[in-house]
C-alpha cells in the first residue's frame, strides 16, 4: 500500500489519522498531506525530534523516557496515545528510533519503534533497518503504512 491508497482507504472508512514523528522528522505526514484525500483524513500532527519536544508538546512523562529510553516500545506507544488524545483522531502513530548517522541512547542506527493506536487498542513494532538516514526514514514510513494496513483495514 502507498500513501494515496492509505488515505483513500481512510476516507472511505471516514477515519482520521495523525502522527508524532521523531526520526522520520515529518516525512510520514508530508506524504499524507500530498494525497488527494489529505483534507478529509488529516488534521495535522507533531514533529517531536528531541526528548524535550516529546515531553513538552506531547506531555509524555520524562520518567517514562528515562526508564525505557527514547527508542522504545513504551515511548512509541506514548507518542501515539498522546497524539490521538490531543488531536482527537481515529488512528495515531508514534515513530521513534535512530536513523543515523550515529546511534541514539545505546541503540544502533536503524533501530526503530512504531506505536499505533486505533479503536481503544495500542500496538508497537520494532524494526532494524539498514541504509542511509534517508533510506531508514523511508523504510520507517512504509512500515507505518503496513502497520495501519494490518491493524485498521
Amino acid at each position: 500500500m502507498d500513501f494515496d491508497q492509505l488515505t483513500t482507504n481512510l476516507a472511505e472508512k471516514r477515519l482520521t489519522i495523525s502522527a508524532a514523528e521523531s526520526l522520520t522528522a515529518g516525512n510520514f505526514q508530508t506524504n499524507i498531506a500530498a494525497t488527494k484525500h489529505a483534507s478529509q483524513v488529516y488534521p495535522g500532527g507533531f514533529i517531536t525530534y528531541s526528548t524535550i519536544s516529546k515531553t513538552k508538546l506531547l506531555t509524555i512523562d520524562p520518567g517514562l523516557i528515562k526508564q525505557y529510553g527514547v527508542v522504545s516500545a513504551q515511548t512509541a506507544e506514548a507518542m501515539a496515545i498522546s497524539t490521538q488524545k490531543l488531536l482527537d483522531v481515529d488512528v495515531a502513530l508514534g515513530f521513534t528510533g535512530a536513523a543515523g548517522p550515529t546511534g541514539l541512547d545505546g541503540e544502533p542506527v536503524g533501530r526503530v519503534w512504531i506505536g499505533i493506536t486505533y479503536a481503544n487498542q495500542i500496538w508497537s513494532a520494532n524494526f532494524n533497518f539498514t541504509g542511509t538516514p534517508t533510506e531508514i526514514m523511508d523504510q520507517s514510513c512504509q512500515a507505518g503504512i503496513e502497520l495501519i494496513a494490518q491493524h485498521v483495514f
